[in-house]
């Protein structure tokens, strides 16, 4: 689910969890010597071993290739790797965001919103059901389930899971991420594409997202006011421009939707609750609604608004150019490939029928 400070004041559905450590130790498989071929075998040894010599070889060289590294997450924690990092566990969507750019797996992923963007087609279709569970809630991954994975690298969100890299202790590094804007999103993919040793992939990811904003740059006439809301009822927060989403469409569309108290965004994510009296004073042209539930007969956000005189007198609404989007990719993707798909979805919104 998206979780912000604005989402945490207005609905005040949230309370901080104290994870507890965990003293289960993660096991290693035997040594595959234990299983040598026979002395009626010794072609079959020689092979085995040629093979196992290619591979400790190619093991070595990836390594002698790699050069130690430190990352500092959000959190400004300072993380050290000596060796490239192949197995990452997931406990946010970014995380499935990100080893999807990078042409990786994640080795288990929480359920719920990260489950489902992993399910998504843009990123891994029916394959992202099969990847190995963390159990738990988002605000508490599951622990045990956490060092079955045996993970090298855990990403996670910062003011979330930051409780986790005590309970991880020796088992896996934790990254905390928070991007409040697209640059940030890029910086965490070039950091995390450096530590598996994928930057080449990271770097083309990178200008596949730069493309499409310079070409909806090209393509937008500017000429429409948008906005992005969010919530799960009638109480809901909009995204300004200082947020993630609205950096985004601010450089595409018209996005006056501003931060003007400080103290309605504490932490800085660029996203305040609002009143649909505020709303009509501005009047968006579209309306990109992200609806959150948290039981299966929750009306989408955009019906219950519609039981409400003051909305229907809205130009977005009497023009029906109100949009329920995918609320995983849009308010918890947070990465270059989400921010992309919802580039492209807002331009066909926006700007369909226009040249």
């Amino acid at each position: 689910m998206r979780i912000t400070s604005a989402i945490l004041g207005v609905f005040a559905l949230f309370a901080v969890f104290l994870l507890a450590g965990c003293g289960n130790q993660a096991t290693t498989a035997g040594n595959s010597a234990a299983n040598a071929p026979t002395s009626g075998n010794e072609a079959a040894a020689d092979h085995a071993a040629t093979g196992a010599s290619a591979s400790e070889a190619k093991a070595k060289s990836d390594e002698e290739g790699f050069e130690p590294l430190t990352l500092t997450d959000a959190s400004g924690a300072e993380l050290h790797f000596d060796k490239k990092v192949e197995k990452v566990a997931c406990v946010v969507s970014l995380c499935v965001d990100i080893l999807a750019e990078l042409g990786m797996e994640p080795v288990a992923i929480a359920e719920s919103g990260v489950r489902t963007i992993a399910s998504q087609a843009e990123f891994y279709g029916d394959k992202g059901a099969s990847f190995a569970s963390i159990g738990g809630s988002f605000f508490e991954p599951n622990l045990e389930d956490l060092v079955i994975a045996a993970p090298e690298l855990v990403i996670g969100l910062m003011g979330v899971h930051d409780a986790l890299r005590e309970g991880l202790g020796d088992v896996a590094p934790l990254y905390a991420a928070n991007p409040k804007s697209y640059e940030e999103s890029i910086g965490i993919l070039k950091q995390i594409g450096d530590v598996t040793g994928r930057s080449a992939e990271a770097e083309a990811a990178i200008a596949r997202f730069r493309g499409k904003l310079e070409q909806a740059k090209a393509d937008s006439p500017h000429n429409k006011k948008a906005l992005i809301m969010y919530g799960s009822d009638v109480n809901f927060a909009i995204v300004t421009d200082s947020g993630l989403g609205g950096t985004v469409l601010k450089e595409r569309a018209e996005y006056p939707w501003k931060v003007g108290d400080p103290a309605e965004d504490p932490y800085g994510e660029g996203s305040i609750p609002y009143s649909l009296e505020k709303l009509l004073e501005t009047n968006p042209d579209v309306i990109f609604v992200e609806s959150y539930s948290f039981s299966p007969d929750t009306k989408p956000l955009s019906e219950q608004l519609s039981e409400l005189p003051l909305w229907s007198k809205l130009k977005a609404v009497r023009e029906g150019k109100v949009i329920e989007v995918r609320s995983p990719i849009w308010g918890d993707g947070r990465g270059t490939r989400s921010l992309g798909i919802m580039l492209d979805e807002a331009m066909e919104f926006l700007y369909a029928g226009q040249s």
